[in-house]
């Protein structure tokens, strides 16, 4: 049974990783923030906002670097997604999903009125 948009308890297990603990979220400033995985390898986002994070098993680079957790949104949107979860506060789901997005109608509708711009580039 769905709980949260949380579809099963493996989604939480992203939170036993390392690299999940005493993190703060890049957009809601969620502190200490709990994950659930995406259905992306390694990815887990934000259970508040949907901000995606690369926990584990990332590019070559990162693997090398080792400083997990990467976030996995472009920095020049990051304003964009704060701006939108300090109006709206609600859960996106940023990460990569083979299903259904939640959330993520809205905020193109939104980002369409308020950051044209930003439509214009993807």
């Amino acid at each position: 049974m769905p709980k949260v948009g949380i579809l099963h308890d493996y989604d939480l297990m992203a939170n036993r990783e390392q690299s999940a603990i005493k993190v703060t979220c890049a957009i809601c400033g969620a502190s200490p923030m709990t994950f659930q995985w995406s259905d992306y390898s390694g990815e887990a986002m934000c259970t508040q906002c949907g901000c995606p994070y690369q926990l584990k098993w990332g590019s070559d680079e990162q693997r090398r670097e080792d400083s997990y957790p990467y976030l996995n949104l472009q920095d020049e949107f990051l304003p964009i997604a704060k701006e939108y979860w300090d109006e709206n506060h609600k859960f996106v789901c940023y990460g990569l999903m083979m299903g259904p997005r939640p959330g993520m109608d809205e905020l193109i509708e939104w980002a369409e009125k308020y950051h044209p711009e930003w439509i214009k580039k993807t």
